[in-house]
This record gives C-alpha cells, sequence and structure tokens, in this order.
C-alpha cells in the first residue's frame, strides 16, 4: 500500500512539475514576443524634429510600452527621447514594416506617428491646421 501511495504521489508531482515548467516557458517565450513586437530600428536619411529638438539623420530604434514610446539613436550620440503617446492610431492594414509619418511644418519633418508591424499606430505629436506628410518605411513608402 504504501509503495502504491508513494507512486501515486510521484506521479503528481512530476505531473505539477511538467504543468509549471510548461507555464514558465510559455510566459517567457510571450515575453519575448510581445517585446519583439513592440521595437523597431529605423534608418531615417534627412533631419527632422522629435519632441521639439532637432535630430540628425541616422539609425534609430523605437520601443513603445503604455502610453509612451522611446526613440535612441544608434549613431553614436547617447540622444533619447520620450514621447507621451496622445493616442493610439487604428490600423488600416497588416503591414509587416514599421512606418514613420512625418508632418511637414515650417519646412521642417516633425514626427506625428510611429506604426510597428502588424501594430496598431501611436500619435506622437499632433499638429494642427493644414499640413503635408512624408512617409518613411511601411510597404509604401512616399513622400
Amino acid at each position: 500500500m504504501q509503495t502504491e501511495s508513494r507512486i501515486r504521489t510521484g506521479r503528481r508531482l512530476l505531473h505539477i512539475g511538467s504543468v509549471v515548467a510548461a507555464l514558465v516557458i510559455g510566459v517567457a517565450g510571450f515575453g519575448t514576443t510581445a517585446y519583439a513586437q513592440n521595437t523597431a530600428r529605423v534608418k531615417i536619411d534627412f533631419a527632422f524634429v522629435a519632441a521639439g529638438k532637432e535630430m540628425p539623420a541616422g539609425a534609430y530604434d523605437f520601443e513603445a510600452a503604455p502610453g509612451r514610446v522611446v526613440l535612441r539613436s544608434k549613431d553614436g550620440n547617447a540622444a533619447s527621447i520620450m514621447f507621451p503617446v496622445i493616442t493610439r492610431l487604428g490600423r488600416h492594414d497588416a503591414d509587416p514594416d514599421p512606418e514613420l509619418i512625418f508632418d511637414k511644418v515650417e519646412g521642417k519633418l516633425v514626427l506625428s506617428e510611429l506604426w510597428l508591424p502588424n501594430s496598431d499606430g501611436y500619435l506622437l505629436t499632433n499638429t494642427p491646421g493644414d499640413h503635408e506628410h512624408r512617409v518613411l518605411g511601411g510597404s509604401r513608402p512616399h513622400k
């Protein structure tokens, strides 16, 4: 009897251990996937304005988190800018590439929207009045 009880207890512990291991692996994998979907590296080949600061052309990483987007320069200078998200923008397509929208204001290109792959967009700057846009990236970029 004691042997059968020990076998059942061992099986129960093995089952619980397997479930816990599967959960840990699943949560770790989900965290990595979510992180990867909320980041993008983009090469911007022109000077622009981000959160009121003039930025040179170069490579930049964008990381989205709840309520904010962080832009980090990858070209040697340690520039890092945090944008509060004004609102989320509904995606109208399933674009697999990151896309940036710049508003043309007084001869300058102001970063206004970030669209990460297969995700809703982020409104970073609200430009009142009529203005033109420049689109960088995405499947169908245009000026």
